[in-house]
């Protein structure tokens, strides 16, 4: 880890008190900006391929006991009537331990999914499950970090999900209508002055990450980023391991619901270097799955990273 993490950190508070803009880490306007353009090239390839967050169409909350599958429509999880036969399998809950048995005679495979936890702008990453064993009782549950057990039936897929200590089957299709409607993403014109070189100043404190869905949840954060732009200083919290190499941000700022998602977008940006300087370049900020889905699970701007600036940069809203 970097020498900053080893300071005292109220040393370095003090230290930021009252400090003017960090020094700029300068980069090559041209190269940056076709790396922003491939980050936003992959961005658009990673929802057209299959299992991304335009293939949702359930997120079903399982409780204790059996929860049934298929196209009946006396199903608990009813599936397309096209797509999925009428009765798939079930799905058996017994407090944190999760499996699925299938229908006898019906075909489902079960394989590794990592798509949906994939870094954005790493690219789209289609599934091969062509190896992929048919499976009879199988427990539903992680793979490894970031990765999941998924199982397969025609174009219809499923995964497990735990939110605070309940848990629930994501449902995607590969054959959704969304993709049909899906032409790229909309985003603001590159600008070189929204690559902004913030200091990292660190802190101890917590903050409350609310949901999509209406909860919330307390979670460390290890420092806050100062940067300035026309003259004004801004601040935003860092949440995370304070020793991790990258971090993901969620922001609001004047364009939320004025032409980016009315509930915020994310930004990833390097650890700091040596003189506590990151760069944010809020032209790779981008939308939250919650954009393109109904069933995503989305966390939202805390109280203090709400900007009181318009950021005309990055993604806008989906028109759809």
């Amino acid at each position: 880890m970097r020498a900053f993490a080893r300071l005292g950190a109220l040393a370095i508070v003090f230290a930021g008190c009252g400090e003017g803009p960090p020094e700029s880490i300068p980069t090559d306007e041209a190269a940056h900006a076709v790396g922003v353009r491939r980050f936003h090239e992959a961005r658009v390839a990673e929802l057209a391929a299959p299992d991304s967050w335009l293939s949702l169409i359930a997120l079903h909350w399982l409780p204790e006991g059996e929860t049934t599958l298929g196209s009946d429509p006396a199903s608990d999880l009813v599936l397309p009537a096209a797509k999925a036969a009428p009765v798939v399998g079930r799905v058996v809950r017994a407090g944190s331990s999760v499996r699925f048995v299938a229908e006898p005679g019906v075909r489902v495979t079960m394989g590794i999914d990592s798509t949906l936890s994939l870094t954005a702008g790493s690219g789209a990453f289609p599934p091969d499950d062509t190896r992929d064993p048919i499976i009879t009782d199988e427990a539903l549950g992680e793979a490894g970090p970031g990765k999941s057990i998924v199982f397969r039936h025609g174009p219809i897929n499923w995964i497990l999900v735990s939110r605070g200590g309940e848990f629930a089957l994501r449902v995607r299709d590969n054959e959704h209508p969304a993709y049909a409607d899906f032409t790229g993403i909309e985003r603001y014109p590159i600008a070189a002055e929204w690559r902004v070189t913030a200091r990292w100043v660190p802190h101890e404190k917590t903050v409350l990450v609310p949901d999509v869905l209406g909860g919330s949840s307390e979670t460390d954060s290890p420092a806050h980023l100062e940067f300035w732009v026309d003259g004004e200083r801004h601040q935003l919290d860092v949440t995370g391991s304070p020793d991790a190499e990258r971090f993901m941000m969620v922001f609001a700022d004047g364009t939320t619901g004025r032409g980016s998602y009315g509930g915020g977008r994310y930004v990833w940006f390097d650890a700091p270097d040596a003189d506590r300087r990151v760069v944010i370049d809020f032209n790779r900020a981008y939308n939250p799955p919650c954009v393109w889905t109904g069933y995503a699970t989305c966390p939202l701007p805390t109280r203090d990273n709400r900007l009181d600036l318009a950021i005309e940069a990055g993604e806008m809203d989906w028109k759809h």
